[in-house]
């Protein structure tokens, strides 16, 4: 059957349906690449997403879905409620019904890494319950979640939910893959260390029923020993209210080694997880069925700026201020009110210097994900393409270690209290 013979649309239809268009017992393969992005609850965002949309059409990348939840909830979220829009019951179900009219899904994610087992109280049961019926009014299509009890739990009585694995599961084995699939999970978000392990990612691919999912612009570092640590920090702080006037519960501990790690050595930026928008043609080749863009939190014109470059499939300009800018935070010292604000740092990838880099990865497999052993590359790399000013940076560095020298002593210069009005940061 000739391409005339169908109307557009069935053209569409099966393009949907089955990712080709049937020609005379041979098929041209169409690629579309779905991206997942969090939203600020806004509607003009929605309209700008649906404008992105509607640009970007003919290259077959568009927003398939957005993600959110409460500011606070007795259950949580993985996210440190510090820096989420405050979003009411009304206000949720009104931006679902939105997206949905934009032709964009909604996925909530009800994913802290730890509920202090209030999971398993009458109280914390009920709760669940609550939500995930209102969840299902609101017409909420997808939960993201991380803890396995609950991916049961809702497969077996919420079947209505697709469920997705978080990557706050650590899903970074084919053996994990499988479990989580098992216990219901239809949807997999992989570990970003697995993002440059191709054989691995094949392999999942082939053994795996469930659809997968990878995060394209995580600037953390590579197998981050403070990961579970500071996911534990940030459920605990988005399930109750705490005063926290310097940020410390936004910038912790672990934020404070992982970024220190980065700035003392430029190897871990070009090691760290991130995809170029460039590069995100060699996933779809793989067949990871979506690619998550991280970042909620983030002003609504500096995510739809990253947005867009991930759907143009290419960015001119420094890429690494789309990926992180963490550091930034360190500019002024948390635990010394009196010392003077650094300089902001700035940290440069011209996005042209990288053109080419990630073939290395698609071509050779080398075991990131164990180890570099011998392997130089991002370091050699990183010699190349980063450009920051080292006295600047030097000072960075200083700061940090004066900071993590502060809150690691006996006397820590800051302590979390519970008041009549809830728990306050405080200075001691």
């Amino acid at each position: 059957m000739l391409l005339s013979s169908y109307s557009v649309e069935q053209l569409f239809y099966k393009i949907l349906k089955f990712g080709f268009i049937p020609i005379s017992h041979r098929c041209i393969k169409v690629t579309t690449v779905k991206f997942c992005v969090p939203t600020t609850f806004e509607n003009s965002f929605l309209e700008k997403v649906n404008e992105l949309n509607e640009k970007y059409r003919d290259r077959g990348s568009y927003v398939y879905e957005v993600y959110g939840s409460f500011k606070f909830s007795s259950l949580g979220t993985g996210w440190p409620a510090t820096v989420l829009p405050d979003v009411d019951e009304e206000k949720l179900a009104r931006h679902i019904e939105e997206a949905h009219s934009c032709g964009v899904r909604f996925a909530y994610t009800l994913n802290p890494i730890c509920m202090g087992l209030f999971e398993y109280t009458e109280e914390g049961r009920a709760a669940l319950n609550d939500l995930l019926k209102k969840l299902l009014e609101f017409k909420v299509d997808t939960l993201i979640i991380v803890i396995p009890y609950l991916i049961e739990y809702v497969a077996k009585n919420f079947p209505q939910f697709e469920i997705n694995a978080s990557s706050l599961c650590y899903i970074d084995s084919l053996n994990r893959a499988l479990m989580y699939e098992s216990l219901g999970a239809t949807r997999l978000t992989l570990s970003e260390d697995l993002n440059k392990s191709f054989r691995l990612l094949r392999l999942i691919r082939e053994k795996c029923r469930a659809k997968l999912e990878v995060i394209a612009n995580n600037g953390c570092l590579l197998k981050c020993p403070f990961r579970v640590y500071h996911n534990t920090i940030t459920a605990h702080v988005s399930q109750f209210p705490i005063n926290d006037p310097i940020g410390f519960t936004y910038k912790p501990y672990p934020l404070m080694r992982c970024t220190l790690k980065r700035l003392s050595d430029h190897k871990e930026i070009m090691k760290a997880p991130w995809i170029r928008p460039e590069d995100i043609k060699y996933y779809a080749q793989v067949g990871i069925d979506y690619i998550k863009i991280a970042g909620r939190g983030l002003p609504a014109n500096d995510l739809l700026r990253l947005i867009e470059a991930y759907l143009a499939g290419r960015y001119d300009g420094d890429i690494y201020a789309l990926i992180d800018n963490s550091y930034m935070h360190f500019c002024w010292d948390m635990f010394d009110l009196d010392a003077e604000p650094l300089p902001l740092l700035k940290i440069s990838i011209d996005n042209r210097s990288l053109d080419g880099w990630y073939e290395f990865f698609v071509k050779n497999d080398p075991p990131c994900i164990i180890g570099c052993g011998d392997c130089n590359y991002c370091g050699e790399v990183a010699k190349r393409v980063i450009k920051v000013d080292p006295e600047l940076k030097k000072k960075y560095v200083e700061r940090i270690r004066k900071m993590i020298d502060r809150i690691t002593s006996i006397k820590p210069p800051v302590v979390i209290r519970q008041t009549e009005e809830g728990r306050v940061v405080t200075y001691i």
